[in-house]
């Protein structure tokens, strides 16, 4: 079998294991008898350094995935601010979930601080994104890159508090989700059209 595939394998069975029983209870001969292969007899560590190494690849691949249709040039082929903003919402809306079957991993991964410069990049990658984006509108043409931030953050702030919070608790009859969308990219998009 090809070094790629045992990877695959490995991997899978990882992920398996980490969501059913926990990082902690999983072993690595029950990676390896999981993903069919001989336990103890090296095929694991040909391709991971250890348990860890494997979690953060887990991450890498399955957890943090951005998409790559998501970038400032593909922000501008909206071609208006507000149905940006409607594309940034949607994007945070998916990853989230996207991450949905994976809680009990991420959860995994914060308690043990694996992976957080998988996070980080990320973070950052997107945060640059948005920060290209932003300072090209009207609203952000005379602030400072700090200023710039801290309305991105006021702006992208609102929608993460929604997905994460309000819309589990809040009844659809008191806010509904496109009512919420809706008002939150018309008001910011205004906000964001008009020169600073």
């Amino acid at each position: 079998m090809s070094k790629v595939n045992t990877k695959d394998r490995i991997m899978a069975a990882g992920l398996k294991l980490f969501m059913e029983q926990g990082f902690q209870k999983t072993s690595i001969a029950k990676i390896e008898t999981e993903a069919g292969l001989v336990p103890r007899a090296g095929a694991f560590y040909r391709h991971f350094e250890g348990k860890e190494a494997l979690l953060a690849e887990i991450a890498r691949t399955h957890i943090s995935e951005a998409p790559e249709d998501f970038g400032p040039e593909k922000l501008k082929a909206f071609g208006d601010t507000r149905a940006e903003l409607i594309a940034i919402a949607l994007n945070y809306e998916e990853a989230r979930e996207r991450q949905k079957p994976f809680v009990r991993l991420i959860e995994e991964i914060r308690l043990l601080d694996i992976g957080t410069e998988i996070q980080d990049q990320l973070n950052t990658d997107m945060i640059a994104a948005l920060g290209a984006w932003i300072s090209e509108k009207p609203a952000a043409k005379s602030l400072s890159a700090k200023q710039a931030g801290a309305l991105l953050v006021s702006i992208i702030g609102g929608w993460l508090f929604y997905i994460h919070q309000i819309q589990q608790d809040v009844s659809p009859d008191l806010l509904d989700r496109d009512t919420m969308l809706n008002e939150w990219a018309s008001r910011w998009a205004h906000i964001l059209d008009e020169q600073g």
